[in-house]
């Protein structure tokens, strides 16, 4: 090996995560062991299930990582670039490869053998120090259910118009103030020469846009969007149809683009959704949501955080809120919520559960916490007569359900609006009482999901709809965060405003003589039996947390829906006392990225 190819492996060793704080003796002793060999693009290096005998690391390229799944296509795992690694698992447990590993790009591997690796664990305890630490990591997350979404390397940006083309300029901006090192490609590269030109570029950078005008020829733009690991298609509301034709035409001549395809709408300051356009977009990868201000150089506040959102999507970053059930009680969340929006912390997905599905859905149609608070004291609050009378508020609420009054109230703000009109994604849970088992949703009419979720039992009738009898989701799961985990989140934010049962029921407290106890109503009874039961399933639910917002409840009641504005001052307290650790986890999370990337 020659001084200069030495000197080549010895930083490429020296920038990976096998090499972090290495001393230069011993990145010579590993630099002495390993052999450089070159995959070319489209070659498979590694098979899941065939033996190993050797682990790698990327000195330069791109190569992808997946398993094989139930319809016989790989499912991705990610992607490996500069400093990464890989096959360490068959060397630990003389066992067989456990995903196969394609070369996207022309690549080049430092490849070291069974007996290499062996003596390098023995000899040079930071290696071993450093390899466990990155295998901690991956047994983490897989123990917490979380795994890391794919974080794309070559990104084509799609765009109709000169107003879409600024999505460009505001995504290059924010990657590069968090330390990525971006190369943007105008136009589509030769088509005889877009593997080499990609391979060029991420030799130096971390990442490769490409700018692409729609008009482009259908073949051209297909032969560039081959080779890219995501495409965001951004489309106009009053450009749909244009916007689908193209892409129709461009699919046609490459059909496998569709599994990279995401559609980004580009919405308006005053677009409180998207526009609803039922089954038109037939691809695997939800849309996204993106605000763009008509005032350029001062981007609005809702620019910004949904430019946050799509970097974080870029980065395979997702941080999730779990709002928990909890009747009046719930409206704590809005005050959580003000608190988080202040810090400027940003919420990629929502999860919710009764009144926790009802501000959620008030959060991810863009309204803020504030215009929440007034939204919700004014329809819910019972009239002053109605509170006066004993107990006039528990019946109060149990008459909105007899009357079908809260699908009345709902759709006054939130209209026939679907979930997949939402600007942040959210899903609602509800239980069928036929199977007995939670129901998730997050397509179709949002108030109705709403209204499934937050339909007490005994107090109110099943709802039947699609062959279910469906009941509140807080008989089952009040905090919902597993479902988070599924949906992707890696930081799991959960708000249980149960976490304290009111000191007094029926104006008793605990230990009370008997001789003094009152016979509670029977109302008074059934909401209480709610509140025992949410209290008892959160403290089971509450695992896949990872940062617990509680704020004290129990001074108000169940139905306390005219002190709303005192609820989410309480929410917004108890969010406060954790921001600075809430802050510290998320910085963490990010610079675990971007050491893992490379960078």
């Amino acid at each position: 090996m020659g001084d200069a190819t030495i000197d080549t492996t010895l930083e490429v060793l020296r920038r990976s995560e096998l090499g972090r704080g290495l001393r230069q003796p011993d990145l010579e002793q590993i630099a002495a062991r390993v052999r450089t060999i070159a995959a070319r693009a489209g070659q498979t290096v590694c098979t899941c299930g065939e033996p190993g005998g050797s682990m790698f690391i990327v000195a330069d390229g791109r190569l992808r990582a997946s398993v094989p799944d139930a319809n016989g296509q790989g499912r991705l795992l990610g992607y490996l670039g500069r400093g990464d690694h890989f096959g360490e698992m068959a060397l630990l447990t003389e066992g067989r490869r456990t995903a196969t590993v394609l070369a996207v790009l022309d690549s080049r591997l430092l490849e070291l053998d069974r007996q290499a690796f062996d003596e390098l664990l023995d000899s040079v305890p930071r290696f071993a120090a450093n390899l466990s630490r990155t295998l901690g990591f991956r047994l983490d997350a897989a123990n917490r259910g979380r795994q890391r979404r794919p974080v794309p390397a070559i990104v084509a940006i799609v765009h109709g118009s000169p107003r879409a083309r600024q999505l460009v300029r505001s995504l290059a901006t924010a990657l590069d103030e968090r330390g990525e090192r971006l190369a943007i490609v105008d136009g589509p590269p030769a088509p005889s020469g877009v593997l080499e030109e990609f391979a060029r570029l991420l030799s130096t950078h971390d990442r490769v846009l490409l700018d692409l005008p729609r008009d482009r020829p259908a073949g051209e733009l297909a032969a560039a969007l081959l080779h890219c690991e995501e495409v965001l298609w951004l489309v106009e509301p009053g450009d749909l149809d244009a916007a689908q034709r193209r892409l129709e035409e461009v699919l046609s001549e490459a059909p496998s683009i569709s599994a990279h395809v995401r559609v980004i709408w580009l919405l308006r300051e005053n677009d409180r959704v998207a526009p609803a356009v039922g089954q038109k977009w037939e691809l695997r990868e939800q849309d996204l949501k993106v605000v763009l201000s008509d005032d350029v150089p001062r981007p609005s506040l809702a620019q910004q955080r949904s430019i946050t959102r799509l970097v974080r999507h870029l980065q395979g970053i997702r941080v999730g809120v779990a709002l928990g059930g909890g009747g009046a009680r719930g409206m704590a969340h809005l005050g959580v919520l003000r608190a988080l929006d202040r810090a400027g912390i940003c919420i990629d997905l929502i999860a919710g559960t009764s009144s926790g599905a009802m501000i959620g859905l008030c959060y991810a149609a863009g309204y803020t916490p504030d215009e929440g608070v007034g939204y919700f004291e004014t329809e819910l609050t019972p009239h002053r007569l109605v509170r006066k009378f004993p107990g006039g508020s528990q019946w109060y609420l149990w008459t909105m359900f007899q009357v079908g009054a809260w699908d009345r109230k709902l759709r006054r703000y939130f209209h026939n609006w679907t979930f997949e009109q939402l600007p942040i994604p959210l899903c609602t849970l509800s239980v069928d009482l036929i199977t007995g088992e939670q129901i998730v949703r997050d397509r179709g009419d949002a108030v109705n999901a709403v209204l499934e979720s937050i339909n007490l039992p005994m107090i109110a009738r099943p709802i039947c709809r699609d062959g279910m009898a469906l009941v509140d989701g807080g008989i089952l799961n009040n905090l919902p965060a597993d479902v988070l985990v599924q949906r992707g989140a890696e930081l799991i934010i959960g708000v249980d405003v149960v976490t304290k049962l009111p000191h007094r029921f029926s104006g008793m407290r605990a230990g009370q003589p008997a001789m003094r106890l009152s016979r509670p109503g029977a109302m008074e009874t059934l909401i209480r039996v709610t509140e025992v039961q949410a209290y008892g399933i959160n403290c089971l639910r509450a695992g896949a947390v990872d940062l617990l917002i509680a704020p004290d409840t129990s001074p108000f009641d169940f139905t306390a829906f005219s002190r709303t504005r005192e609820l989410a001052d309480a929410g917004e307290a108890a969010a406060e006392a954790v921001l600075p650790q809430l802050k510290q986890m998320l910085a963490d999370l990010e610079n675990r990225h971007i050491a893992s990337d490379g960078r």
